[in-house]
């Protein structure tokens, strides 16, 4: 009888570990307790565009116990995108450990708190000069530096870390309010931190997910082990500022971000409800830091990496940009609508190798609908970029790199409406203007100096990138040859 009731709750037990709701979205079988864990950890995302070759643009799958959905293609991604039920973020893990057992910060939280707080980031940062031309002159601070520390070698440069420390002396300018010397060993380990971070992050979560208490057996070279040391290296980081900030703070003048957020605690530190303290604070400038550094580097270094492989491309816009803009200054925003085949080129690499081939997990915040399937309440979705700028259907070559499918037959630049590397709706990317812009300002400032080649010292880079959370460029190294 023991045997029996043994094996009829074993059985219930494994059933409800592989159904899948009603109406839920067709997609590869769901096996007990694991899930669906064959998704591949290099390129996800274009194992989940061919997983819609199968099962259709909204793919239903499971990562452990929890419920996914994978959208591909342009029309089921606009529809998920539009819909404010799937505005949500599901649970993480690894937030949670990062902001002490809560979820805080701007890009991981939904609700109030997200709108309360995303409502005073984008206010205050646009006031700074968050994108503005006003925040021109600390970009071409950063790419003068910068072409003063590729001048000063003959061997070949590895653009990945030296670009992301100009990223994030760019962010840190509005945030913390000050520059760090690029020799700085303290930002160079920040920043390395962080790279190898987001490579070690993983998309469809890890087994942490499934068995939580594993973390705490895991060796220091596991990838949740790397992923939560950037983090904790971020938050030690932005922690030590918030200290160095409340010391001399005047909240008649504040000078940065954590000045104004600092100044907006102490407005409302009799407020019970209230979403501003310091955990928050740090929390919302470790997303901010962690996100823009890393995202912005890759995407000038992608860029550069294309023109390397395609000089024909370089010497046009070496052609342009002496046109425009001569070599007596270096290029300004104000220059941007008229370096039209520049911008067909950034273009072309965001749509090809942009540095978020998946959006950041949304969640269904109640039950809804996507494409005519049932998605429950707090089922996690991805939307798959990759698979709107790789259509084959709608772009014809996508693997090629070309240009000029962004200009007009008149010359001009061709906008299109699929091209979203950033994202759309409400969860629009919180940086895009900052992240556009530095990346014009950086991309053709080191144009306008130097013709970038190959180093054949390292092997020839694989165009597809590397992933983790984001995509990032492969290891490569160039040759900078002055132009003048």
């Amino acid at each position: 009888m023991l045997l029996v009731v043994a094996l009829v709750l074993l059985a219930t037990i494994l059933y409800y570990n592989v159904r899948k709701p009603a109406g839920f979205p067709p997609g590869p079988p769901r096996y007990p307790f694991i899930g669906y864990p064959f998704l591949e950890k290099h390129l996800v995302h274009k194992h989940m565009q061919r997983l819609s070759d199968t099962y259709g643009p909204v793919v239903g799958i499971y990562f452990g116990p929890q419920p996914n959905v994978i959208v591909n293609g342009w029309e089921a991604a606009k529809e998920a995108l539009a819909n404010n039920d799937l505005n949500g973020r599901p649970d993480n893990p690894f937030i949670r450990y990062r902001d002490g057992g809560l979820i805080k910060g701007v890009v991981f939280t939904e609700g109030e708190l997200w709108k309360e707080q995303r409502r005073f980031s984008l206010h205050n940062f646009r006031n700074l000069g968050f994108g503005k031309r006003s925040h021109e002159a600390v970009m071409h601070d950063e790419v003068q530096e910068l072409i003063k520390e590729i001048e000063g070698t003959d061997e070949g440069v590895e653009l990945q870390v030296k670009l992301g420390v100009s990223a994030t002396n760019i962010l840190w300018a509005l945030m913390g309010g000050t520059r760090f010397h690029r020799s700085d060993q303290k930002l160079i380990d920040l920043v390395e931190s962080l790279n190898k971070s987001v490579r070690a992050g993983e998309v469809s979560g890890s087994i942490v997910d499934i068995i939580p208490p594993i973390r705490h057996f895991l060796p220091k070279d596991s990838n949740f082990s790397i992923v939560m040391d950037g983090m904790y290296k971020v938050t030690a980081f932005i922690q030590e500022a918030v200290l160095e900030h409340k010391a001399t703070l005047d909240t008649s003048s504040p000078r940065d971000f954590i000045d104004i957020f600092l100044t907006e605690m102490q407005k409302q530190k009799s407020n019970n409800e209230t979403t501003f303290n310091e955990q928050q604070l740090v929390a919302l400038c470790s997303d901010i830091f962690s996100a823009g550094s890393e995202t912005g580097s890759s995407s000038v270094s992608f860029a550069i990496l294309f023109c390397a492989l395609y000089p024909e491309v370089m010497n046009k816009i070496h052609e342009e940009l002496d046109s425009v803009v001569g070599r007596d200054r270096l290029p300004s925003l104000d220059d941007r609508p008229k370096l039209v085949y520049t911008e067909a080129v950034l273009t072309e690499m965001f749509r090809l190798r942009g540095a978020a081939p998946l959006t950041v997990p949304h969640c269904a915040v109640r039950d809804t609908k996507l494409q005519g399937y049932n998605i429950p309440a707090r089922t996690m979705v991805i939307v798959n970029l990759y698979s709107i700028q790789m259509d084959k259907k709608y772009w014809g070559d996508p693997e090629n790199f070309r240009p000029e499918r962004f200009l007009n037959p008149d010359g001009s630049l061709r906008k299109d409406e699929r091209m979203i590397p950033f994202g759309k709706g409400r969860r629009v990317c919180l940086g895009e203007s900052l992240a556009r812009m530095s990346l014009f300002l950086l991309f053709t400032g080191l144009m306008q100096k130097f013709f970038f080649t190959i180093d054949p010292s390292v092997h020839f880079p694989d165009t597809e990138g590397r992933g983790g959370v984001t995509l990032g460029p492969p290891r490569f190294k160039v040759f900078a040859k002055s132009r003048f």
